[in-house]
């Protein structure tokens, strides 16, 4: 049942989208990442970016040439989705509920 603390906790109305995570949201999914190499070329977009433009997706249904201009390039995002896909890290994720979270 909805509650006026309830509602305050579940807000999403200081997000520019609203598929977009909170910060309590990042910290539970960014521990399931892999961190950058230390070696290579410097990762050139936040992984919270890139994450927040596969959700966008997902939520909206939408085919990967309609994500707007304000995320990293679809190659980007594409790329860093069927690796996570692949690798089976979706279901890891799927344990968690972010909208039921108690």
């Amino acid at each position: 049942m909805w509650t006026d603390a309830t509602r305050a906790q579940h807000a999403r109305s200081g997000l520019g989208l609203p598929s977009d995570l909170t910060d309590a949201e990042w910290d539970i999914l960014s521990s399931l990442l892999s961190p950058a190499s230390s070696v290579g070329r410097p990762r050139k977009w936040p992984m919270r970016r890139i994450v927040e433009a596969i959700l966008y997706m997902l939520r909206g249904g939408l085919p990967w040439r309609m994500l707007p201009p304000c995320f990293p390039p679809v190659s980007t995002v594409r790329r860093w989705f069927y690796l996570w896909h692949d690798n089976g890290l979706e279901l890891e994720c799927a344990q968690f509920n972010f909208e039921s979270d108690s």
